[in-house]
């Protein structure tokens, strides 16, 4: 089962632990990649996928997470997840077909509650980072 692993097993990618971190943020990333995928929450997964740290294993997770709240927050504002997944490079989303087709079928289906809840201009910013014209 993919979900009880870390990011650090499926990448088979240790990393070294610096006698310090230099960010807080270098050290939030090296800890949430030893915790196992299924067990992150929407702040974890908004900030590693921020990084690109794990993406081929993380998206269709913070997707399924998506489906069940489009609005579903981490630690900063409503939304927050779907804004670090709509950043996503396109480069990536072009060899995730599949996955790029559900994201752009959850924002079509949840268009006016990501309206009435992040706001029109949130809305047309996601909208335009995944060059999607919603009917």
């Amino acid at each position: 089962m993919m979900e009880t692993k870390s990011i650090e097993q499926l990448e088979k990618d240790i990393w070294e632990k610096p006698s310090e971190f230099q960010t807080d943020l270098v050290e939030k990333c090296f800890q949430y990649r030893k915790i196992n995928i299924g067990e992150l929450n929407n702040e974890q997964l908004r900030l590693l996928i921020s990084q690109n740290i794990g993406l081929d294993y993380l998206l269709g997770i913070a997707l399924e997470k998506l489906e069940q709240d489009v609005c579903a927050e981490g630690d900063f504002y409503k939304g927050d997840l779907l804004d670090s997944v709509s950043k996503v490079s396109t480069e990536f989303w072009s060899k995730k077909p599949i996955e790029y087709q559900t994201l752009k079928q959850l924002i079509k289906l949840n268009s006016e509650k990501i309206k009435s809840e992040l706001g029109e201009k949130h809305f047309e910013r996601i909208k335009e980072r995944i060059q999607y014209l919603v009917e």
